[in-house]
């Protein structure tokens, strides 16, 4: 039952972030009522679903009948579904110590995924998105200290200190990159945004997250130009890649056990 209350919960929070993705670039407030990017018109409450109101109307406003971004469903879609592996992986009701790590990696899951629309959308990785993912990373992994209380002399095993390593050798690993290409391959946002998805993982994880987060964008940018729809020198955002490789290192441990186990050996 738990299950389905996250999915929901995921829906609403996915249609949230949808409106934070458009209005974060034009600088509108969060409080108005949605309304169709076309003609202006507010949207009807019954046509403001998730998932559900994209169907009925066929992708298409209500008003003007212009068609409606795909990103609208995919990422209420891709919300839902990253709430239901947190609570399913991570939630025991009768453990409320697991509560807390629940409601931070719930707070992950939807300030990466925003933050993969809105790179996608405009190329760029908003700061307010990245301190708010980085303060909200930090004050979880103070919280562990008590949480997992460890002997002074194993520091190094605490997950304090495996985010905070974690984060600054990913960080300067694309620190490294961008000096090197002089911002050709990428960004300084995807500098901060490693060092937060550093943060989230730790070590030894941060190392199978780069090799996810390079592995797909590979892939992609390598499927783009036998498609012809990009060329060797076409910029390609990353933060969708890392924020795929970062969500995929937290839940594949959960899912296939032995065998990542294996890896991070």
């Amino acid at each position: 039952m738990h299950i389905f209350l996250f999915f929901i919960l995921g829906l609403a929070v996915g249609s949230f972030l949808n409106v934070l993705v458009y209005r974060l670039k034009d600088g509108e407030t969060l409080l108005g009522r949605s309304y169709c990017r076309h003609c202006k018109h507010q949207i009807r409450w019954y046509d403001n679903v998730p998932l559900l109101s994209f169907l009925v109307l066929g992708g298409k406003c209500r008003d003007c009948k212009e068609r409606l971004s795909w990103q609208y469903p995919l990422l209420e879609a891709a919300t839902g579904i990253g709430f239901v592996l947190v609570g399913n992986f991570f939630f025991v009701l009768e453990d409320q110590m697991t509560w807390i790590e629940t409601g931070w990696l719930l707070g992950i899951v939807a300030l990466f995924l925003a933050i993969a629309a809105y790179d996608l959308i405009n190329m760029e990785i908003p700061l307010s998105l990245l301190v708010a993912s980085a303060l909200w990373t930090g004050v979880f992994l103070l919280m562990t200290l008590y949480m997992e209380p460890l002997p002074r002399e194993l520091w190094w095993e605490a997950r304090l200190a495996q985010g905070v390593l974690g984060g600054g050798v990913i960080a300067l690993f694309f620190f490294a990159l961008v000096y090197a290409s002089k911002e050709t391959w990428m960004g300084w946002g995807d500098v901060w945004l490693g060092g937060v998805a550093g943060m989230i993982v730790g070590l030894p994880a941060a190392l199978l997250m780069l090799t996810l987060s390079f592995g797909f964008g590979a892939l992609f940018g390598l499927s783009m130009i036998a498609l012809n729809k990009k060329g060797m020198k076409s910029q390609i955002p990353f933060a969708p890649y890392l924020v795929l490789g970062t969500l995929l290192t937290l839940f594949l441990p959960k899912m296939l056990p032995q065998l990542i186990g294996q890896i991070l050996l």
